[in-house]
Order: C-alpha cells, then sequence, then structure tokens
C-alpha cells in the first residue's frame, strides 16, 4: 500500500493511537457552529484527522475557517489536515505554516486506494460535515468517485461508525451565511488593494478592484476597511429539494444523521470514553 501522507503526525502513524477522520466539502453551512466542536473535541484531547475535497479547502478558506483557527487556541499536535492535489496553494497552505498546523497534501488517485486506507487506519469513527447534498446524494446511490464520497463508503463497509451533518437537511428551509463578497464595483483610486495580504483584490487594466474568492481567507480586513464595498456574513434563505431530504432519510438506516452542529461532540465523545 502506498503511504498516502507526506508528512504524517504521530497519531496517524501510530498504530495504537486512535483518532477521528473529520471529512468537509464544500458545504458553506454551519462553519461557525462546526468551529467550536471542533475546538471542544480539541480540547478533549482527541486527535482529528481533517481530510478535505477541493471545494471544500476551497469553501472553508473563504468562510475563514483556517483563519479563524489559526487565532484560536488549540492543541495543534492533535490536528493533521490532508488535501487533495495542490489546492493548498490558495493561502490555505501559507496559513497553517504560519500558524504551525500539521498537514499533507495528496496527489489524484483513480483507484481511491487513499481513502480506502485512511477508511481502514485507527479511526474510531468518521464524519462528514459539511456534507453537501451532492455527497450524500452520491452516498445514497452508492455513487463513489470522490476521495470523500469513497472515504465514507469504504468506512461503513469496514464497519466504521459514520455521523454525518448534512447542509441540506430534512428541514423544508434553512437560511445560511454568504462568505465575503464584493457588493459594487470600486477603483483603486477608492481602494487600497494591498490591505489584503492575500492578494485576493487585484487591479485590472482598466483600474477597476476584483475580488478573487479562490484566494480570500475570510480575515475580514477589506469588510472592516470598505463596508460599502465587500460584505460578509449577510443571510440568505435556502429551500431544500424533496430529493436532497429523500436522500438523507435513506442514508439514515445505515450511518447516524446529525440534526445540529451541537450533537458533533456527543457522538465523538461515544468513542472516547
Amino acid at each position: 500500500m502506498v503511504n498516502p501522507l507526506s508528512s504524517p503526525p504521530p497519531f496517524l502513524t501510530n498504530r495504537s493511537t486512535p483518532f477521528v477522520l473529520w471529512c468537509f466539502t464544500g458545504g458553506g453551512h454551519f462553519f461557525e457552529e462546526i468551529l467550536e466542536q471542533i475546538k471542544k473535541v480539541n480540547h478533549e484531547s482527541i486527535p482529528i484527522s481533517f481530510v478535505f475535497s477541493n471545494a471544500g479547502a476551497l469553501v472553508a478558506n473563504r468562510y475563514g475557517f483556517f483563519w479563524n483557527l489559526m487565532h484560536s487556541n488549540v492543541r495543534k499536535d492533535y490536528l493533521h489536515f490532508i488535501f487533495e492535489n495542490s489546492v493548498a496553494q490558495y493561502n490555505i497552505k501559507k496559513i497553517l505554516q504560519k500558524a504551525d498546523l500539521s498537514y499533507s497534501t495528496i496527489s489524484k488517485d483513480p483507484t481511491f486506494s487513499i481513502a480506502m486506507s485512511l477508511a481502514n487506519s485507527e479511526a474510531k469513527c468518521i464524519i462528514a460535515c459539511p456534507l453537501t447534498a451532492n455527497t450524500a446524494a452520491k452516498l445514497a446511490l452508492g455513487i463513489t468517485d470522490s476521495l470523500i464520497s469513497n472515504l465514507v463508503s469504504s468506512g461503513l463497509k469496514s464497519g466504521k461508525k459514520v455521523g454525518i451533518l448534512p447542509t441540506d437537511a430534512i428541514s423544508q428551509k434553512i437560511k445560511t451565511k454568504l462568505p465575503i463578497q464584493q457588493i459594487k464595483p470600486a477603483s483603486t483610486d477608492q481602494i487600497n488593494i494591498d490591505v489584503c495580504e492575500f492578494n485576493a483584490l487585484k487591479r485590472t487594466s482598466t483600474n477597476q478592484v476584483q475580488f478573487l474568492p479562490q484566494f480570500c481567507v475570510g480575515c475580514q480586513v477589506c469588510v472592516k476597511k470598505y463596508p460599502d464595498v465587500f460584505s460578509s456574513g449577510n443571510q440568505i434563505e435556502v429551500i431544500i429539494r424533496e430529493v436532497d431530504s429523500k436522500n438523507i432519510l435513506n442514508l439514515s438506516s445505515e450511518l447516524t444523521v446529525l440534526q445540529t452542529p451541537s450533537e458533533i461532540y456527543s457522538f465523538i465523545k461515544e468513542f472516547f470514553q
């Protein structure tokens, strides 16, 4: 078996150390609440290995997940981050290195041996949250053509306990917060693009300011400096499709469906008594 990790931490290499496998897909719901649950689990000295899809990493970054984690009081030796391909280049690696947090990047693997290796590791449980409707649909239909869907499916086949927190819940409507956005045009005469140290603001050929969301880390500096041009945390109402609710109901027969982020800690703690 090829070692999928370039620099695994001790709790991943020591076969006697139990840990949590935490999967992130590209959903933008519950991020503030999920971060609080992660800190709560971390303060119990429970090791967590996070596995991100490409979309999951970029969305998490834009919502300020890595930025806020860097500024949180956490036990760094109990956290590790695994990313697909070179997605870490979008300032994610920069933040993790600055915070002295352990991470690995893995190349695309069409055989999904990496996912199967992780699923059959010493992980006590697997949790997927946020879990998008897209990945939930794949799991409900038995489709395993991505890192996360294959990891969760392989975990179930190996007898692992799996919990999911779907972004598209069983309720008919949800309210969710948007990440940082540029809400109106502005010129470089009005805005100093250098206020963003992560190069998420760019000067166009016509001296207009262009916001590059893939480089945004959610630090809020631009929002605080130019609130008329940039916004963050605006709420929108999302209608949950019936097919997405049915997929979650179908999955509930073989794994644990968490209704709220507050249930995450209890689900994990059960395996670390």
